[in-house]
């Protein structure tokens, strides 16, 4: 990935794997890309969350990718 790929927008969705009785997911948009992935490091801690991005170019990145980055 880009460098530069961290400084654009970028969409954090993070699923539940919990039952249905949790709300839909819905996006959270962020200034970068950078932004979004810190706030995905979080929702890892939550083996009931998945946190998925899709960036400014459309590329989605998944909860291991995600994980792959921060380590």
């Amino acid at each position: 990935m880009e460098t530069e790929a961290l400084e654009r927008p970028a969409d954090l969705t993070i699923w539940r794997t919990a039952p249905a009785s949790a709300p839909l997911a819905q996006p959270e948009r962020y200034e970068t890309l950078r932004e979004a992935i810190q706030a995905a490091a979080g929702a890892l801690s939550d083996p009931a969350k998945q946190p998925w991005i899709i960036t400014e170019e459309g590329e989605i990145l998944s909860p291991n990718w995600i994980r792959t980055y921060l380590n």
